[in-house]
């Protein structure tokens, strides 16, 4: 059984650290690829035979392996800086294996270790899938800039590498040689001036599914996804699916499996952890057809897959967010800033709005229902709910505090929609104000009058974004 959002571990007991990977099939196994940041290390691998219980097979690519040269001019250091010690960073792992050639080929997101200016994309290969990759050097396909990227191989053999370009702005889809080991062409610009990132690419019944996340740095948003019945020819436009976070997940990977009812497809995400990449963890997630032209994302908990007997299915506590909500689940109110509500601690009456910790119960929050439509906003930290104080001259705006319960008309609000794609304004009943963030990144938040013009109302949409996973299993 896998339990989504919690940290995982290898067979060894070992943190599992597959970080933006990629997964591969090969003879009864399932090899996982992904970033590690620990020390010299870049690319780790594991493999499993029932996508449960992962085997640790080695750190495929470090700083000190191995460089040969390719028929093409590629810069070859991954010690960027000899001085310091520093290396390049590695990000987005993917590897591809070639039937013609015998080789697993690996391509990858590259940057100097300081900054993201360089943004090249980068190859290795190894001629057994878990074994030490040869490092073939880094960059910029066509002249373009690559960052977060991946690979994909189409029926007929040919190979695809989709990167994100112009600083985010475009996904550039590129074919491979024969090799898999240089550009060929750059074939299709995709979706121009969208900021899309995180790609993943699947085939179904002739029909081609990318799925990609938004711009918005550690921090989740709207997945979406796009199809196409010709790779290279014209996709349809971005459509939503997994909810306005994702799930709390940035996607990494699609993975088909062959089993006895037929195929099945997951969703493999990325939980990033803003404060602590370390800590970062995943979410396997089954994905549903409702036709040949439309996909949709279920949370699920826990999920259990076998590869070898079963399509799998998602099992456990799966809602969807009003379902979540209603139920009474955890949230975190999260305002377009990208700062969440906050209690200051567990015995404090004091709020704060930060940045996002998927550990911290100071950001978790439980909605009790009314009769009447309102709501009481209870700090899981503190059992305390937030409210509205009044003075008696009505001073506006009007502070806020976490109070011990009570039935005054402070504790009670109401969430109204402001836009499309779960945004709300959060109402007093007490005062008829609204919750309000003082600025772009500050730590105060009051209730105060409705704002008129666009852009001050973007400091009272919040999103009630629900605390999805059981991040505590171990």
């Amino acid at each position: 059984m896998l339990y989504n959002g919690s940290l995982w571990k290898d067979t060894s007991g070992q943190p599992l650290h597959a970080h933006g990977g990629g997964m591969l099939q090969s003879g009864p196994y399932i090899y996982w690829f992904g970033e590690n940041r620990q020390g010299r290390k870049r690319v780790s691998c594991y493999r499993t035979t029932d996508m449960t219980n992962w085997e640790f097979r080695g750190d495929v690519l470090t700083l000190d392996s191995r460089f040969l040269p390719i028929d093409m001019r590629t810069s070859p250091e991954l010690v960027t800086d000899k001085e310091t010690g520093r290396g390049a960073n590695i990000e987005r792992p993917k590897v591809i294996y070639n039937a013609a050639t015998g080789k697993y080929v690996m391509w990858m997101h590259w940057e100097n270790g300081q900054d993201y200016g360089a943004a090249r994309c980068a190859i290795a290969s190894c001629d057994t899938v878990d074994g030490d990759y040869v490092y073939h050097g880094s960059f910029n396909p066509s002249g373009a800039m690559s960052r977060d990227c991946t690979l994909f191989v189409d029926d007929d053999g040919a190979a695809y590498f989709i990167s994100a370009a112009r600083d985010n702005a475009d996904l550039h889809m590129y074919r491979l040689s024969d090799d898999y080991l240089a550009i060929d062409e750059h074939v299709r610009t995709l979706w121009p001036s969208q900021y899309r990132e995180a790609p993943a690419l699947v085939k179904r019944n002739g029909v081609y599914f990318m799925i990609s996340s938004g711009c918005t740095g550690w921090e989740p948003n709207q997945g979406k996804y796009a199809y196409s019945r010709s790779l290279t020819g014209r996709w349809s436009g971005l459509l939503d699916f997994g909810g306005p976070t994702t799930y709390d997940t940035q996607p990494t990977f699609i993975l088909p499996l062959q089993g006895e009812a037929g195929t099945s497809y997951w969703y493999v995400g990325d939980r990033w952890h803003p404060r602590d990449y370390h800590r970062s963890s995943y979410a396997i997630l089954p994905i549903r057809f409702p036709d040949d032209t439309t996909m949709t994302l279920l949370w699920s908990d826990e999920v259990k897959v076998n590869a070898a007997e079963e399509s799998g299915d998602g099992t456990g506590a799966g809602a969807s967010h009003t379902e979540l909500a209603s139920a009474g689940g955890y949230i975190r109110i999260l305002n377009r800033s990208r700062r969440y509500l906050a209690a200051e601690d567990d015995s404090s009456d004091a709020l704060i709005a930060e940045t996002l910790a998927y550990d911290s119960t100071r950001q978790h929050w439980l909605l009790e229902q009314t009769a009447d439509g309102y709501v009481r906003i209870v700090s899981k930290a503190s059992g305390r709910c937030l409210e509205a104080v009044q003075t008696p001259d009505r001073v506006e705006p009007v502070e806020l505090a976490l109070r011990p319960r009570a039935d005054g008309d402070g504790q009670f609000w109401q969430f109204a929609a402001v836009e499309s794609g779960g945004w709300s304004a959060v109402i007093s009943r007490a005062t008829g104000l609204m919750l309000t963030m003082g600025g772009e990144r500050s730590g105060r938040l009051t209730a105060a009058p409705k704002h008129e013009d666009g852009a001050a109302l973007r400091s009272q949409s919040f999103l009630i974004a629900p605390h999805y996973g059981v991040s505590d299993h171990t």
